[in-house]
């Protein structure tokens, strides 16, 4: 378990207020219903969620818990070799490492009684209540990556390696895990491997680089916990979003104008934390995409009715308020349907659904709402020089050399092919993506 931990900022007021009347909502309004669900069930009453881990599970989980902190140490190296055989060997003997571990402590029957009987909503809370399942979700989604690798930094042998072996172990929980949560990737997500990655103290339990160096650790700790602290401070402003909609629905312009005001002062702190974290003193470039963004990755799939479907790993995109704030400005989503299944759980979908269906930018722009049109258009304006920084920035982290694997983004998976055989071409074609959604923040 990691030693690093920050101050716990949940006791913000602006927090804590939102936090409280989303829990205590008894409004039957479609934004406000999502909002109050996705605290309730997937937060296990809070959000970003709660996360508990180990000694809160039946006993009969435990062992995974226990199994991964003894095998992490065996997992990164500092030295990047590229020859292929090596990585070969370590990647086996990493793998019979956690297989031997897995089927010699886990009691399978007992594991799946366990997931069937939380499946039964009369029970399922005094079985494994909501943040013990989260924490669970991360342990068991960690394992997975960690086992699809089998070596860190990533290679070439492994990111080659197409459909994965798992054990039953990690294969069995894996489906109850996605039914839970509503997405389908046989890899992790933000949830399970960010949201629920950390515990009471902010400290990430399920380290991918725990036995290396302060720099690698520092940068991992970092980069994750941005997820955590952009959801804590985008709380309140979810909260005067499903206001401002339930104002304008019910012709309260002024209280809708109050709450857009709101969103639009909240706004700068939450987009100044990847501001002030994505830089070269909390994350180094040196060693991102090797410690950080590769073990992110996925890049594996299955065959479904005869066809090989490939699933991708992490993304930034990923995060839930840029999606949320997309939908409540009327602009078209990043993923496709598909992907959304896929990736973002279902809690959210279903929130970034109702806000979008109940939004009434149009509405208030063909009223000649004056002033909540200039609230909309400041929230915007934040939004496309947050996007334009992004897109500058990034780039020093995606153009280091890593001769060790194949050209590969967490969120895209492996890019290289005869149409982009170098990293340069690479960063080009990722642009063009960040520039696209650019031009449609308006």
């Amino acid at each position: 378990m990691s030693p690093l931990s920050k101050p716990v900022s949940s006791g913000n007021q602006a927090y804590q207020n939102a936090l409280s009347q989303i829990k205590l909502a008894t409004e039957n309004e479609p934004v406000l219903r999502e909002l109050k669900h996705l605290v309730d069930v997937d937060g296990a009453g809070s959000w970003p969620p709660r996360a508990t881990h180990r000694d809160t599970w039946p006993a009969v989980l435990r062992p995974y818990h226990d199994i991964y902190l003894e095998v992490m140490p065996y997992l990164a190296t500092e030295d990047v070799i590229t020859d292929n055989e090596i990585n070969t060997e370590r990647r086996n003997s990493f793998r019979e490492r956690v297989r031997r571990a897995l089927f010699e402590r886990v009691d399978l029957p007992s594991v799946k009684d366990i997931l069937c009987a939380t499946e039964n909503k009369d029970n399922c809370e005094g079985i494994l209540a909501p943040a013990s399942y989260n924490g669970f979700g991360a342990c068991i989604a960690t394992m997975r990556h960690v086992y699809r690798w089998g070596v860190i930094p990533v290679v070439k042998v492994a990111q080659e390696e197409k459909i994965i072996d798992f054990p039953e172990e990690l294969n069995l929980p894996w489906p109850f895990i996605c039914r839970r949560y509503g997405v389908t990737s046989k890899g992790g997500n933000v949830m399970t491997n960010y949201f629920c990655n950390f515990d009471e103290r902010e400290r990430i339990v399920y380290e991918i680089n725990g036995a290396l160096s302060d720099l690698i650790r520092t940068a991992e700790y970092n980069f994750s916990h941005i997820f955590v602290v952009v959801e804590r401070l985008a709380l309140p402003i979810y909260h005067e979003m499903a206001k401002s909609i339930i104002h304008y629905t019910r012709g309260n312009k002024h209280a809708c104008l109050a709450s857009l005001k709101a969103i639009v002062e909240q706004l700068p702190g939450l987009l100044r934390v990847f501001y002030k974290t994505l830089v070269e003193a909390q994350i180094s470039p040196k060693v991102w995409m090797r410690y950080v963004q590769g073990p992110s990755g996925w890049g594996a799939g299955e065959m479904i009715n005869g066809e090989y479907v490939e699933y991708d790993g992490l993304s930034g995109s990923h995060t839930p308020f840029f999606r949320v704030a997309d939908a409540f400005l009327g602009l078209s989503p990043y993923f496709s349907e598909e992907n959304m299944r896929r990736y973002i759980p279902e809690s959210q979908r279903k929130l970034c659904q109702a806000i979008h269906e109940h939004g009434f930018r149009e509405k208030a722009k063909e009223a000649g709402d004056g002033l909540i049109g200039i609230e909309i258009e400041n929230m915007l304006k934040q939004l496309r020089l947050f996007r334009a920084t992004h897109r500058a920035r990034i780039h020093k982290y995606l153009g280091v050399p890593a001769p060790e694997r194949l050209i590969m983004t967490a969120g895209r998976s492996v890019l290289e092919s005869e149409e982009i055989p170098e990293i340069d071409t690479a960063i080009k074609h990722l642009d063009g993506i960040l520039e696209k959604r650019l031009k449609m923040t308006k």
